[in-house]
């Protein structure tokens, strides 16, 4: 399953999603907190920090991008600060804003929550909830009629906020419907016949019991509720997400798939249902069978819970999920480079690159990687193919073969992240790695340093660190 679910992932590439519901926009304070206040029995908060992160549908859209899809979002913003703020957000990471209305009508719907040495302390929400205007309802299906055709899959993301009126809802779903898209819901409030002829609805155990007044506190209580929920909506899925208890999956009348869930820690639930729903849509998408979706969504989630905010999950960070041991999760493929580089940048992190042979280590290659990696925070190491060393170097070269050449690289406490590449040149890395540093031994020459135009070019430095020379891969294998 672990294998199939890479492979899986490998298809969500370019996979067309459209997101369509309630945007907000999440708003961070964090600091510290060392006394109460003397005017009321409340902590002080000493601020250090504010964020801003999309929220709601927009946080859905969010997930999509960052699991590797084309994402698209649909819904209303106000003309205001807040507004502004969110489109910027959601084009910084990758989603398509063009179903995205601005209205001066409007109050764009943000969420300021004040978080101390991690605990959250309160919320503070400001919206004005109700049905959208009729010009803004008019824009929304004028956006829907014309993207639809470029379509994959829709996810319906309701908050409860106003903008998925039952005029968008059914000339959504009936339009899918008949161009055979799969349209996901996260559903809200207890009419659930709103959603009907969606093909996939997941609730979780709470609005499940307030949608049909079943129990969802036990096996039978939730198969009544899946049943319950299938008869009113028409829907072929009900998944019914129960937090610390997994899943209950539903594809036919009277059964239930129990999964538990892969959460191994949990520090935040924040947009852990986004996270959810967004990897379901794609994989049901991607044609995978919907029992494989829901517990690859249900992985995603698990890896999002341990994470602090509205938190996403790429194709990396699911990689290294199902890497077996601490060194599986070092050794990377060239195309998780960019999200690499973009995760690391986002942590302020100091990124080094070096690249070459490393197919018979010696002292020399360890104490060489043991300063390069002081010239920053993560030191990532990229290795030539066994046929690219052969090319190169010539028989009996490569001495030590690919596989295990990455696990020994990865063993070297140094080395952060090890990956190979294909090319002749390391300028596709580094141009998906985009490294702070790249460093070469000062056996070369700064003209002769592959990739240093391009790394200064992208705003890197290119630093040549001396080698010993006593030790040499040539000489230990009696090159002439």
């Amino acid at each position: 399953m672990t294998t199939d679910f890479l492979t899986a992932v490998q298809n969500f590439r370019h996979l067309r999603i459209l997101v369509v519901g309630d945007l907000m926009l999440d708003h961070y304070i964090t600091g510290t907190t060392e006394r109460t206040s003397p005017e009321a029995p409340v902590p002080v908060v000493l601020v250090s920090g504010e964020a801003y992160m999309a929220g709601g549908a927009a946080n859905v859209a969010r997930n999509v991008a960052a699991a590797g899809g084309d994402a698209s979002a649909c819904g209303l913003v106000g003309d205001d600060e807040a507004g502004g703020i969110l489109l910027d957000r959601l084009v910084e990471t990758g989603v398509e804003v063009n179903g995205v209305a601005a209205s001066k009508d409007y109050q764009t719907i943000v969420k300021t929550r004040v978080v101390s040495q991690g605990q959250q302390i309160v919320r503070l929400d400001r919206e004005k909830a109700g049905d959208i205007g009729g010009v803004e309802s008019s824009e929304a299906l004028r956006y829907l009629n014309l993207a639809l055709s470029s379509i994959q899959g829709v996810i319906i993301s309701d908050y409860g906020k106003g903008y998925l009126t039952d005029e968008i809802l059914q000339t959504l779903i009936s339009s899918c419907t008949d161009l055979a898209i799969p349209v996901v819901v996260d559903p809200k409030g207890r009419d659930y016949s709103r959603y009907r002829g969606a093909y996939a609805i997941t609730p979780n155990s709470r609005e499940a019991y307030a949608a049909t007044g079943f129990s969802t506190s036990s096996e039978d209580g939730l198969r009544k509720a899946a049943d319950a929920i299938r008869d009113t909506t028409g829907c072929s899925l009900v998944v019914i997400t129960r937090g610390a208890d997994g899943l209950a999956i539903s594809e036919t009348p009277g059964a239930l798939n129990l999964i538990p869930t892969s959460a191994r820690e949990v520090f935040d639930v924040t947009g852990a249902g986004d996270t959810f729903v967004a990897w379901l849509a794609m994989g049901i998408a991607s044609q995978m069978s919907a029992e494989d979706a829901a517990r690859l969504a249900n992985l995603a989630a698990g890896i999002a819970v341990a994470r602090s905010g509205p938190a996403t999950v790429s194709p990396l960070d699911l990689r290294q999920a199902l890497a077996p041991g601490k060194l599986g999760k070092k050794i990377i493929n060239e195309a998780d480079l960019a999200a690499l580089g973009r995760q690391l940048r986002e942590q302020g992190k100091k990124i080094v690159l070096t690249n070459g042979c490393f197919d018979f280590l010696h002292a020399g290659h360890v104490a060489f990687l043991q300063q390069a990696h002081s010239l920053g925070d993560v030191l990532v190491l990229a290795t030539n193919t066994d046929e690219c060393i052969l090319r190169l170097k010539g028989a009996p070269r490569p001495i030590i073969a690919q596989r295990q050449r990455e696990e020994l690289l990865a063993s070297i406490e140094a080395v952060d992240y090890v990956t190979v590449f294909s090319g002749d040149t390391p300028h596709d890395i580094i141009k998906s790695l985009q490294p702070h540093v790249l460093v070469k031994g000062a056996n070369y020459t700064m003209d002769e340093v592959e990739g240093a135009d391009l790394v200064r070019e992208q705003g890197g430095e290119v630093v040549t660190l001396p080698i010993m020379h006593d030790i040499k891969t040539s000489r230990l294998l009696g090159d002439k």
